[in-house]
């Protein structure tokens, strides 16, 4: 399930030769990881409903729900580390800006410590809502 889901993923960022998703795009593509992550790591509609209010819950299963939506599109590897040119590279015009500010200020090229991956996951997330409140676009809510 996990293969064809990524495939969908990547079929989807893959739309004449773009490497991003077009916007009417970007719905199909969360909705996919939400589903692909939501079953992996169950999360309550208490806190996905919070999280659209941009308030995050340290909940363990939330946090590796963020791991594994990075993973999904191999923006993290098994160190922890979150490759944030390609995050912000993959991004719509719309969020674009917004990649771009939390990728620059919660992530130091070549000082991500290796960590599990689920807090570094939850840590960047984090890190972007303390700076804008609009980083929840980036979030498949």
């Amino acid at each position: 399930m996990a293969a064809a889901v990524f495939a969908i993923v990547m079929a989807l960022l893959v739309v004449q030769s773009s490497a991003r998703p077009q916007p009417d795009e970007t719905e199909d593509m969360k909705m996919a990881l939400y589903n692909a992550c939501s079953v992996k790591f169950p999360i309550t509609e208490e806190i996905k409903n919070n999280a659209k209010k941009s308030i995050i819950s340290d909940d363990p299963n939330f946090k590796c729900f963020l791991k594994c939506c990075l993973e999904e599109m191999s923006l993290i590897d098994e160190d922890g580390i979150i490759d944030g040119e390609s995050t912000i590279a993959m991004m719509t015009d719309k969020v674009k800006p917004i990649a771009e500010q939390v990728v620059h200020n919660c992530l130091k090229p070549g000082q991500q410590p290796k960590q599990d991956g689920c807090e570094a996951a939850f840590n960047f997330f984090y890190c972007g809502l303390k700076l804008s409140p609009l980083t929840i676009e980036l979030l498949p809510m």
